[in-house]
């Protein structure tokens, strides 16, 4: 394989290649494999074929270029020049780090990385050309990252303070979106319903997929949930496939197919953020930005505050409780932005 930094190429001003020089504007200068795709360190040499050993063919091309690429300024007719190039390959024996240059680039990547080597809450992770999420939490088997905007979905302020749907045929219609502020904001856009049946209280049972041997129940004196096994405050993880929010995310035409056909693996999953997760991060920042407080946005929590309360996170903070949420009160439903946590295996993280 290829080595770790082990491709030179550069274009020098002395047969000594000791001084680097920059060629014109109107010059371009490219090295690839001999089919045109990029070359890589730690990109693969196939094994030989029996007795046969495998070769690899570079391509170098040096030309002006395009009559229409160049700006008259950028030539120079003063006198000639002289450009020496070089390019070579330093090839090592193999590891589990080669990578197979005809295999399919994955289409998640880094986009910001605090520490080399390691996956650290905060960190940007990129799905295709749009799609940013910071990294939440990462374990060997699994990294769970939240979207760095809500999604553009469900409702928009037309001005006069009433909702209007956004046409499904709107440009990133579905897609992470700057412009997605959530519920009650100017300009709002992505203010959508959490629904109202199948999230609450039945009596004192939490109609809860996830509230599994009743090991919640209902406060009523205290106005909160709590755990049976110890009666400190619970803050039950209630988002499930009934909510009018699921289809955004993982319904049929949702945000994780959408992030599949980018080229996510198929086994990415899609959810709301819990009161536990945004808790634990609440002071995290990465360039100086929190990653679950951006100045710009609020959105809705997967989990629950009372019978008939939706934990949020505020835009900007200045509601913020004790414990980095705030619950809104849904007499009949819940609204707000819709800024969804994608879980991957780890292993896809390059």
């Amino acid at each position: 394989m290829i080595a770790a930094n082990g491709i030179v190429n550069g274009v020098y001003s002395d047969s000594s290649y000791t001084t680097p020089a920059t060629l014109p504007e109107a010059v371009s200068y490219t090295v690839t494999y001999a089919d045109g795709t990029e070359i890589q360190d730690k990109h693969l040499l196939a094994k030989k074929n029996g007795n046969t050993p495998t070769t690899e063919t570079y391509k170098v091309r040096i030309e002006y270029r395009n009559d229409d690429e160049i700006d008259p300024d950028d030539l120079d007719n003063d006198n000639d020049h002289t450009y020496y190039f070089k390019f070579s390959v330093n090839y090592v024996q193999a590891d589990s780090t080669a990578i197979d240059k005809n295999a399919s680039a994955s289409a998640i990547h880094y986009v910001s990385r605090q520490n080399e080597g390691q996956i650290t809450p905060g960190d940007i992770i990129g799905i295709g050309e749009t799609e940013d999420f910071y990294v939440i939490s990462s374990n060997q088997e699994k990294t769970v990252l939240l979207a760095k905007y809500n999604l553009m979905v469900g409702n928009m302020n037309d001005g006069s303070d009433n909702q209007v749907q956004i046409p499904t045929n709107t440009p990133g219609y579905g897609l992470q979106s700057v412009n997605a502020l959530g519920y009650n904001l100017s300009n709002n856009i992505a203010t959508v319903v959490f629904s109202d049946i199948n999230y609450w209280m039945s009596d004192n049972i939490l109609i809860d997929v996830y509230n599994k041997n009743n090991t919640i129940y209902y406060d009523s004196s205290n106005y909160m949930f709590k755990y049976i096994s110890n009666d400190e405050q619970a803050y039950p993880y209630i988002y499930d496939s009934n909510s009018n929010v699921y289809q955004y995310i993982s319904g049929e035409n949702g945000y994780v197919e959408k992030l599949k056909d980018m080229g996510a693996p198929s086994t990415i999953v899609g959810r709301l953020l819990s009161y536990e997760e945004a808790d634990a991060v609440k002071n995290v920042q990465f360039e100086g930005i929190s990653i679950i407080f951006d100045g710009h946005q609020d959105y809705l929590l997967g989990s629950a505050s009372s019978s008939d309360c939706l934990w949020m996170v505020t835009f900007d903070g200045s509601d913020f409780y004790y414990d980095g949420c705030y619950y809104y009160h849904g007499d009949s439903v819940g609204t707000g932005g819709v800024r969804p946590v994608i879980e991957i295996p780890t292993s896809e993280i390059k």
